[in-house]
């Protein structure tokens, strides 16, 4: 289980979402008394967050590059300050989310839990090139490491569909060519994804006639 923490490195955040919220770190932290000692202080802390807000206003305002110097200049600055102080956080608060909420600080979300994978959304079949041949098309899955699909029959629009035993297997989701099929035959295809925890449900059939 991972313990709760909280980032200490916010360089891919916009200017505008830097500055709300290194704002809120600073006003949060401030005579919190969860963090009696932060490193750096709040004295220094706040210098590098009022420093860096008032040269990304001037900089929204302005657009020249003087500004937009100066901003970046500060924005070093601030990034490093609030790595420091968010560390301090993570070693403080020993994994006690309240305390890191607290904080103002982002938490990091707990990893997704490891699951099978889902039913693809539709599968797409058409005739192929050749005769006998059907193309499959697969709506893509996150995290799978190959395809199974099914192909069946059925004698009748009433009928209903006969899947032959064989499992086949694709590693691809576009341009699944199925061959030796029968000419001019109406195929029925099912497929579902599979990875290290297990086998995802059939999708809904999708049918295809052959040349």
């Amino acid at each position: 289980m991972q313990t709760p923490r909280v980032y200490t490195n916010y360089k891919d955040e916009s200017d505008a979402t830097l500055a709300a919220l290194a704002g809120k770190t600073l006003t949060d932290m401030t005579g919190n008394a969860n963090f009696p000692d932060p490193i750096p202080t709040i004295e220094d802390y706040g210098t590098a967050v009022n420093d860096y807000r008032t040269k990304h206003e001037a900089a929204v305002k302005t657009g020249g590059k003087f500004a937009t110097t100066a901003k970046d200049g500060a924005k070093g600055v601030l990034l490093q300050e609030m790595k420091r102080l968010a560390t301090y956080v993570n070693f403080t608060a020993l994994g006690d989310a309240n305390k890191l909420v607290s904080s103002g600080f982002t938490l990091v979300p707990p990893p997704e839990a490891h699951k099978a994978p889902e039913v693809p959304l539709w599968v797409r079949v058409r005739r192929g090139a050749q005769r006998g041949q059907l193309l499959m098309n697969i709506a893509k899955l996150k995290h799978v490491w190959q395809y199974e699909y099914q192909v069946g029959t059925r004698l009748d629009e009433n009928a209903p569909i006969v899947w032959e035993d064989e499992i086949y297997t694709t590693t691809d989701s576009r341009s699944n060519v199925i061959t030796g099929l029968q000419r001019l035959t109406e195929y029925w295809v099912r497929v579902r994804g599979m990875n290290g925890h297990g086998v995802g449900d059939w999708s809904e059939p999708a049918s295809g006639s052959t040349e």
